[in-house]
C-alpha cells in the first residue's frame, strides 16, 4: 500500500471519529525547555479540539517569549520569541471523564530575534512539527483539567534550489504546559 493511500486511509478514520465529536477548547500555560533555548521559559496559548471516541484533530497556537534570553542576560538580543501555528491528529483512549491522548501534528513556527544594536533583525517563518501526548480529566459535564507535554522542531526555510525542504531546523524544543479545558 503507498504513502497516499495509507494517509487517505488514516484521514477518512479521523474524520469518521471526529464526525460525532465533542468540541474542548484549552487555554495553557507551562515551560519551554532543552533544545534551542537556554533555560527553562513561559510559554502560553491555547488549543482547540473536536475529540470523538477515539481519534481527534486539534488547531493549537503558543508563543514562548524571551525563547533565547531574557534582554539583561544577554547584549546580543533584546526582543525574541518563538510563536507555533500547528494542526494535530489525536488518538485518544475512549471514556467520557478521562481521555488519554497522542498527537502529531505539523504548522507554521515563527521565530524571531532583534539585536541589541539594530544591527540585524531576524523574522522567520518555517514549517515545523510537533509530536507529544497528554491527559484531561474532566470534573464534571464541561470543566476539565488538561496536561500536555510536546517535542517542537522546525523545518530547514529551503533548500537549495530555493524551495521547501523537509530537512531538520535548528529551533527544537519540549514544552509542558497544564491548563482548564471546556467541554461543548
Amino acid at each position: 500500500m503507498g504513502a497516499e493511500r495509507i494517509l487517505t486511509v488514516v484521514l477518512m478514520l479521523a474524520g469518521a471519529g471526529v464526525a460525532s465529536a465533542e468540541t474542548v477548547l484549552t487555554p495553557f500555560a507551562g515551560v519551554a525547555f532543552g533544545g534551542a533555548t537556554d533555560r527553562s521559559r513561559g510559554t502560553y496559548g491555547g488549543a482547540l479540539a473536536f475529540v470523538g471516541r477515539s481519534t481527534g484533530v486539534e488547531m493549537e497556537f503558543g508563543t514562548t517569549p524571551h525563547f533565547f534570553g531574557e534582554a539583561g542576560d544577554s547584549e546580543f538580543f533584546t526582543k525574541n520569541d518563538v510563536v507555533t501555528l500547528m494542526g494535530s491528529l489525536l488518538l485518544v483512549t475512549p471514556g467520557d471523564d478521562v481521555k488519554i491522548y497522542a498527537t502529531l501534528g505539523a504548522g507554521l513556527m515563527k521565530t524571531r530575534l532583534e539585536h541589541a544594536a539594530d544591527l540585524f533583525d531576524i523574522d522567520s517563518t518555517d514549517f515545523g512539527f510537533g509530536a507529544g501526548g497528554g491527559i484531561i480529566v474532566f470534573l464534571g459535564r464541561t470543566v476539565g483539567l488538561r496536561g500536555d507535554i510536546r517535542y517542537l522542531r522546525s523545518f530547514s526555510d529551503l533548500d537549495g534550489d530555493g524551495g521547501p525542504s523537509l530537512d531538520l531546523g535548528s529551533v527544537e524544543y519540549w514544552r509542558a504546559v497544564g491548563g482548564i479545558s471546556l467541554r461543548f
